[in-house]
């Protein structure tokens, strides 16, 4: 998301060049946004924008992925219709910031459109920010951070992030060796995670291979398109939002298929007794872990390191409203939190000049209610069914509270006119 300017109007020109390049670049523009930071809402109102500034006409149908544009000079000439699809939004906030750059240059008429067409190839074809060795240690980081906020063992919390640690493993292998996962990796990647889990709890007795597993692929959680998909419909895009849903659903879906699958294969290969509850480290300890999650979340999301420190901070302060609201209730402390990271990112957007998901993206992560999840599968798994059903409602009243704190904020941090930002 970025705050965008109006920047100055350009009279419609009426030669053909102006209005290839201009088409190419729009094209191009759109295609970027969707790959880097996802299609929302304000893209749209932002690709209108870059329309209107550059003297063209133009109507937008998008959703997540798929890109209608129609443009035209005048009633009568140079009209053109452009379709695009991307097989799937790679989240890089560094491109993505690159990229709302250049529509404030292009905006502010530093850059001609045909030279905008360039400089997103540039973007395109610069090369990663992270490689795979941090993006393994990111999944390591991601398993030991989560199972802290969780409140298992450290013996879990280790094995949460060893398997975190295999779970990427199995992805790079899988997209190196033509395997067909294209179309099911989070059922793939969860099989073989929970497999390993169930072995280990064999191995080692005293390991939770639900809890552990749960930690190895929090990288996997839909929670951004869970928080998102919400607000595109209040916003009236409904289709789109309908799309976010139906994706984190079934990516949802996907995980926990794969996980019973998993365990149960290991479970029957080599029974084993229950695991006990879980028992839980000292609470104190996820003030020191949480920048480990948020340091993780922002490697794989490509923020760039100048910008770490302000989404180690919204985590922290997000943390400490979850912290304070959890003394009123079980929902208040998420209904808070969410409320506190969708202000301080719209303020941070506007204040440091840059896309708002590279704040929201890497911390909305820890407002999951992970804990409340593996409750819930434990309880089933142990046959307790009204308990499972009561904390299933419990989750589910969690789930509604982050997104009802995230429109909250969003309409706080956009009070008395401020811009919309770009997501």
């Amino acid at each position: 998301m970025t705050d965008t300017c109006p920047g100055n109007e350009m009279p419609p020109p009426h030669d053909t060049r102006h209005f290839d390049d201009s088409v190419r670049f729009i094209m191009a523009l759109s295609t970027a946004i969707d790959k880097y930071g996802g299609h929302t809402h304000d893209t749209d109102n932002t690709i209108r924008q870059i329309i209107k500034t550059l003297g063209l006409k133009g109507e937008i149908l998008a959703v997540p992925n798929t890109i209608i544009i129609a443009l035209w000079q005048d009633d009568l000439h140079h009209q053109t219709i452009h379709i695009a699809t991307t097989r799937g939004t790679s989240y890089d906030m560094t491109r993505f910031g690159m990229v709302r750059d250049l529509i404030v240059d292009v905006e502010a008429g530093r850059i001609s459109p045909a030279d905008g067409v360039v400089r997103l190839k540039e973007i395109e074809h610069a090369p990663s920010l992270y490689g795979n060795y941090a993006k393994a240690a990111a999944f390591f980081l991601a398993g030991v951070g989560f199972g802290v906020i969780l409140g298992i063992s450290w013996l879990d919390v280790f094995f949460g992030g060893v398997l975190g640690l295999a779970a990427f493993g199995v992805e790079l292998l899988a997209s190196r060796s033509g395997l067909v996962v294209n179309n099911t990796p989070e059922l793939f990647i969860s099989l073989i995670v929970a497999l390993l889990a169930g072995i280990t709890g064999v191995v080692l007795p005293g390991i939770h291979p639900l809890a552990v597993t749960v930690c190895a692929l929090t990288i996997y959680i839909p929670g951004f398109a869970l928080t998102i998909a919400p607000r595109e419909i209040l916003l009236g895009d409904s289709l789109s939002g309908i799309m976010y849903f139906t994706n984190a659903l079934f990516v949802s879906v996907k995980l926990l298929l794969g996980t019973f699958l998993g365990l149960g294969i290991a479970l029957y290969l080599f029974p084993v007794a229950v695991t006990e509850p879980l028992t839980g480290v000292d609470p104190l300890f996820v003030w020191v872990f949480i920048p480990f999650l948020l340091i993780s979340n922002s490697i794989l999301f490509g923020v760039s390191w100048d910008r770490l420190w302000l989404v180690i901070v919204c985590g922290l302060v997000v943390w400490a409203g979850v912290t304070l609201g959890n003394t009123v209730g079980f929902w208040q402390g998420t209904f808070l939190g969410a409320i506190i990271l969708a202000l301080y990112t719209r303020i941070a957007a506007r204040r440091f000049n840059l896309p708002l998901a590279t704040v929201l993206l890497p911390v909305v992560l820890i407002l999951v209610p992970g804990y409340t999840f593996i409750q819930v599968l434990y309880l089933f798994n142990a046959g307790q069914m009204v308990a499972g059903i009561s904390a299933g409602f419990q989750m589910v009243a969690l789930i509604f509270a982050i997104i009802c704190g995230i429109f909250i904020g969003d309409i706080l941090g956009s009070w008395k006119g401020l811009k919309r930002e770009q997501s």
